[in-house]
């Protein structure tokens, strides 16, 4: 995810260059880089009440960093704690070796949870004690789907665990019933209007059967 055209700023350099630098480049936040080995980052509002003449200074800096064999989520979790559009990669002894431009991480979320890929998104609230991802699993299998991404994350207000479940498959109306049928409360699904509008339209023509008997 590395992008080689973003630039580095150099410790010492004078604060006007550092500022055209940002400006040509376009990033709103640029490394600084002394002598090879990384020491923060500098956002361009944090040089906007300096004077020109002075020089970028390595103390007191940001330190925002990941190693070069981090995990995406690692990189997720970085960028979600600081307003830079861009994380500095670093080895094991502090060198700078790059950047991460946000949108680089933005497309490896998606190819990660497969968002281009077509199916319905269920979100069910789980007790902590009753989750089992392999009771999910089959309920979604016993109705010839497949589980195609599963995120799990706590309710800090409710105490319940919240899933986000995607399936392959557009029409998600057996597998709801099935989720419904062991207790599992559904908080919403998303799939197409289409098939939405099928589903109410069968129901309107199941309600005017009964009321003709």
């Amino acid at each position: 995810m590395i992008l080689p055209e973003i630039p580095f700023l150099l410790a010492g350099m004078p604060v006007s260059r550092a500022r055209a630098e940002m400006e040509r480049s376009g990033w709103s936040s640029l490394p600084v880089v002394d002598e090879g080995e990384y020491v923060g980052i500098l956002h361009n509002k944090e040089l906007t009440d300096v004077a020109g003449e002075e020089a970028v200074g390595r103390e007191n800096l940001r330190r925002p960093a990941v190693r070069e064999e981090a995990h995406l989520l690692d990189v997720v979790n970085q960028f979600a704690q600081y307003t830079d559009d861009v994380l500095p990669v670093v080895d094991r002894h502090r060198r700078y070796v790059g950047a991460i431009p946000i949108h680089a991480v933005m497309v490896a979320v998606a190819r990660l949870c497969q968002t281009s890929s077509s199916g319905a998104i269920i979100e069910l609230e789980i007790p902590r004690a009753d989750y089992s991802a392999t009771e999910l699993t089959r309920l979604v299998e016993d109705n010839d789907c497949r589980v195609m991404n599963l995120m799990i994350r706590p309710d800090e207000e409710s105490g319940m665990w919240r899933a986000c479940l995607r399936i392959d498959r557009e029409d998600a109306t057996p597998v709801l019933r099935s989720l419904e049928r062991f207790d599992y409360r559904v908080l919403s699904c998303h799939q197409l209007h289409s098939v939405m509008d099928d589903r109410i339209e069968q129901r309107v023509k199941e309600l005017m059967y009964y009321l003709e008997m």
